[in-house]
């Protein structure tokens, strides 16, 4: 099942990272820009199924950047929020006439910003809910054949363990039985963050980035069940 992708710009680095791997662990493709500009250009290059801007940036805040989108055929109906730390009648009135969806204030914690994204792409609330699980997983990575062990499982990737180092941002194919089922899974996976445990194996979190849709139901049944 494909992603769906969103575009969040915000000159705040920290925070903008945080945002973004909430979201990519509630299964969507992240996009990221750090100024007004440069997500105009963003958004003009890859046509997002929605866009969230930061009303306070450098260059060109939210409300410009939001303006300059509508003038692009291609964005005109796209969903576009703008977020701000402040709210006044003013302020929610000039992000309004610029364009925007919707206006909100800046949500304090990630959860809050999920349930924006849900709520105006009309989707159930994604949780990406894991369980621990001892699965052993086939891995191919650079035309060679590995073996390693999940360690907890979501519909959105899993934690592998392996005697191998996984580099940073690597894609891996990805084999394994889901237990008390006879289903196979096969996946391609990316490397989102690599660390090591106290016995020096490699920790990798792997975020699914080709899942089929019957795959991803089987794996939600696991793990609500």
């Amino acid at each position: 099942m494909a992603a769906i992708t969103v575009l969040i710009a915000d000159d705040l680095k920290a925070l903008l990272q945080i945002q973004k791997n909430f979201l990519m662990r509630a299964g969507f493709e992240v996009l990221t820009a750090a100024s007004g500009s440069s997500a105009v250009e963003l958004a003009r290059e890859k046509v997002p199924r929605l866009i969230l801007l930061d009303l306070e940036m450098p260059e060109m805040d939210g409300a410009a950047a939001c303006a300059a989108m509508r003038r692009e055929a291609s964005l005109a109906q796209t969903p576009i929020i703008i977020m701000s730390a402040t709210d006044s009648p003013e302020i929610r009135d000039r992000c309004l006439k610029a364009g925007c969806t919707d206006f909100v204030t800046k949500p304090r914690k990630p959860e809050e910003l999920l349930e924006v994204v849900a709520r105006t792409l009309s989707i159930g609330e994604r949780k990406a809910l894991r369980v621990r699980v001892a699965i052993k997983v086939t891995i191919e990575l650079d035309r060679r054949r590995l073996m390693g062990k999940a360690t907890n499982l979501s519909a959105t990737g899993l934690l592998l363990l392996s005697d191998t180092t996984m580099p940073l941002g690597s894609v891996l194919g990805l084999q394994f039985a889901l237990p008390k089922t006879d289903r196979v899974i096969k996946v391609t996976g990316k490397v989102v963050r690599v660390g090591w445990n106290a016995d020096e194996m490699c920790e990798a979190g792997i975020h699914f980035i080709a899942l089929s849709q019957t795959d991803q139901q089987q794996i939600l049944n696991f793990t609500s069940s």
